[in-house]
């Protein structure tokens, strides 16, 4: 069977190497520089990099003359004209993580985390012109790890994280449908697999997540550390309140930021701001400007403080209810404790 493959990111390796052994892969279609093309350069597979839908539609002839029976869709980054997606014999199919009609769009597993789902979804549907709107021909449900520990480590540097992250979750769920596609394919192929429509008035829908999704305001962090009540005004001012209001109480704020941390992780991250004295162990200028950012915080003592690990204090601590920062990183430094960062910077602020 002559399959083409649409897909980007280095977590569509084991897909592309099931591909490789169980099926002819004619030709890789990705963005330029990616894991997907090193991929397809080492196994000796055509490759096409187009940047835009104009450079898809430059590519029909092409594709056409290969005649390829189905074509397979995951994590590619680009809009795929029905054109190009019309092409292959028994048509193109799309991997989708969320239990589809809910979570569609281009953020799933972000927002599986976000809302506090148990379970997050694989669905294969037959591309359709409309996002996410194909029939469905497959769905596996994938318990989520809660990583729980009754004895992790207050304020000590360390590798084990707490629940999943979006950047280990989406590994988990690439490398469950690269084993099961061979077999969702041959079967789909055969006409075993009866194509499902979609419930379309149960669609949700996630969205485009920006580096300014993952700002939460400093008062906000502060009370969540020291166990305080959210008032209204504070999460007011949290970005991200319109997406968790279904999920969010002044009662429960705290949860809501450790999801999102997760769920951020490895983009956008999560960060606030803090204030900072300059003392004898500070000797950092701030940093270049940048565009986002004009002249950043050399005139000031604001500074961007990015929150990479946290827990919720757990039944054997004395900070019952509390959100405990574990790993941060000062803008233009590396990751520290946050024991580490205290001893730093002693007179910080949020």
């Amino acid at each position: 069977m002559k399959i083409i493959f649409f897909g980007s990111s280095e977590y569509c390796l084991p897909i592309l190497d099931s591909l490789l052994k169980n099926f002819q892969l004619l030709t890789v279609v990705t963005k330029q520089a990616s894991a997907a093309q090193q991929f397809a350069k080492l196994h000796n597979i055509a490759v096409f990099t187009p940047k835009d839908k104009k450079g898809l539609l430059e590519l029909k002839d092409q594709i056409s003359s290969l005649e390829p029976d189905l074509a397979i869709v995951a994590d590619y980054g680009l809009i795929i004209p029905e054109e190009i997606f019309e092409i292959p014999k028994v048509k193109t199919l799309n991997i989708h993580f969320s239990r589809l009609p809910a979570l569609r769009g281009p953020s799933p597993v972000q927002f599986t985390i976000l809302t506090g789902e148990k379970s997050a979804w694989i669905t294969v549907i037959i591309m359709a012109k409309e996002m996410d709107m194909g029939d469905i021909i497959w769905q596996k449900e994938v318990p989520l790890d809660s990583g729980k520990s009754t004895n992790y480590p207050i304020n000590k540097l360390s590798n084990q994280q707490i629940g999943e992250t979006t950047g280990s979750l989406y590994k988990k769920l690439f490398n469950i449908i690269a084993l099961e596609l061979p077999d969702i394919v041959n079967k789909y192929i055969k006409g075993e697999i009866k194509p499902q429509k979609q419930d379309h008035s149960k669609a949700t829908y996630t969205k485009i997540l920006t580096r300014e999704d993952g700002y939460i305001p400093p008062d906000l962090i502060n009370a969540a550390m020291n166990g305080l009540p959210a008032t209204i005004e504070q999460l007011g001012k949290w970005i991200l309140i319109k997406q968790l209001s279904s999920q969010l109480t002044i009662n429960n704020y705290q949860l809501s930021i450790e999801r999102a941390i997760r769920a951020f992780t490895p983009w956008p991250g999560v960060w606030t701001i803090i204030s900072l004295i300059k003392g004898r162990k500070d000797t950092s200028d701030g940093g270049e400007a940048t565009t986002s950012t004009p002249p950043r915080w050399r005139d000031q003592n604001n500074r961007r403080l990015k929150i990479l690990k946290v827990h919720l204090a757990s039944q054997g601590e004395t900070l019952q209810g509390k959100l405990i920062l574990d790993l941060v990183q000062l803008e233009g430094k590396n990751p520290v404790s946050w024991k580490q960062f205290k001893e730093g910077y002693p007179n910080f602020t949020f």
